[in-house]
């Protein structure tokens, strides 16, 4: 009896050992795995919440661009972020229609690019034309943001005429505006007196560096323009003639409130 009793007790550890070493085998085998594909998991899940994130701000970007000819060698890039959340302008791509060559101004050929434009923020950007521009040749202008958008002037193509002043491609009679300003909180009277009538325009956006606005206005001819700023009361001076002659749909004129 004590015999048999023994080898019953031997049997029942080995049951155990054996119960033990399963275990062993499932902990070392099976839950590293499951380790591993539970942060395969997890990497999916913040990788598809980083694209959604991505996504939804690359389809919020809103810049709105202005092209136009500051002199026969440069052009001025004016950018308005109108966008709740910031961007970084990256590149500036200059597209010649009439020859099909390509210029991009990136980090490599501008020390400001990319450059970071916050919410409601603005800026103006000169590109120098030096080696670009020739005369009767029209230029389709860009702006790409690091999240891979692409926004084009408003006044494209723009075109050196022979004249030595530049065409906005606009089909509408529109006269553009720009105020350089360093006043801030400012609010303009823009008047413009045309052949038959006068047309007064308040903008209320506040302004520091530069202001650019477009107004339309139904026919050719000569206007006269004047700005006025409300908050200090004076009268802005152009550098440009206040007497346009509409030779093309749209012209600007600048103004100096510095």
């Amino acid at each position: 009896m004590r015999i048999f009793g023994y080898r019953k007790r031997k049997r029942g550890v080995a049951s155990v050992l054996g119960i033990l070493i399963m275990v062993g085998i499932l902990i070392t085998s099976i839950l590293p795995t499951f380790i591993y594909v539970n942060e395969v998991n997890n990497y999916y899940d913040r990788t598809v919440v980083d694209l959604k994130i991505t996504d939804n701000e690359r389809s919020q970007e809103n810049l709105e661009v202005y092209a136009y000819g500051h002199n026969e060698t440069s052009v001025d890039v004016f950018i308005v972020n109108r966008a709740p959340l910031g961007s970084n302008i990256s590149r500036i791509w200059v597209m010649n229609k009439t020859l099909q060559n390509v210029w991009i101004f990136n980090s490599t050929n501008r020390p400001d690019l990319p450059l970071y434009l916050g919410a409601a923020e603005q800026t103006t950007l000169r590109l120098d034309f030096t080696d670009i521009n020739e005369v009767g040749n029209s230029y389709n202008i860009e702006v790409t943001t690091e999240r891979g958008n692409k926004f084009s002037s408003t006044t494209n193509p723009l075109t050196y005429t022979p004249e030595g002043t530049w065409q906005t491609g606009t089909t509408e009679f529109q006269i553009q505006v720009i105020v350089q300003s360093n006043q801030g909180q400012d609010r303009y009277l823009i008047q413009i007196f045309g052949p038959e009538s006068h047309y007064d325009f308040v903008d209320s956006t506040t302004v520091q560096g530069m202001f650019f606005s477009i107004f339309s206005v139904p026919q050719a001819g000569q206007y006269n323009i004047t700005v006025h700023n409300i908050k200090s009361g004076s009268y802005l001076v152009g550098n440009m003639t206040r007497i346009l002659t509409w030779i093309y749909p749209s012209t600007y004129c600048q103004f100096d409130d510095t």
